[in-house]
């Protein structure tokens, strides 16, 4: 049974809508010092990453309409692959300026499903 194009969305937007909630207030030097945080907030956009992959190749036009959704896609294998080499203030960046956007998007893609679909 394959899932539908609106179950990616939601899981995406699941899992940054706990990026703000995990960074809080948190300074970039914060952030740096702190490993549980920069854990979750990593994982978080790494579970985004994973639910807009198969996305793109479900819905194609649809993950078009996901402004660098190829980004956030090669960002997580970033995250899974590259993390000895992972810049930290970077993913720290990123959380803070560019995850609320994305999350504005979703939620319009995500409201234009009905809800209640049969799987």
């Amino acid at each position: 049974m394959s899932k539908q194009p609106d179950v990616y969305l939601e899981m995406a937007l699941l899992a940054l809508q706990r990026v703000p909630r995990f960074l809080g207030e948190c300074t970039l030097a914060q952030y740096l010092e702190d490993d549980l945080r920069r854990s979750a907030v990593e994982r978080q956009l790494e579970v985004a990453g994973d639910a807009l992959g198969p996305l793109r190749r479900l819905d194609p036009e649809l993950f078009a309409r996901i402004p660098d959704g190829d980004l956030v896609v090669a960002f997580r294998n970033v995250l899974a692959h590259g993390y000895a080499t992972l810049d930290h203030a970077r993913v720290y960046q990123i959380a803070v300026e560019r995850v609320s956007g994305l999350l504005s998007v979703l939620q319009e893609l995500l409201a234009q499903f009905p809800e209640g679909h049969p799987d």
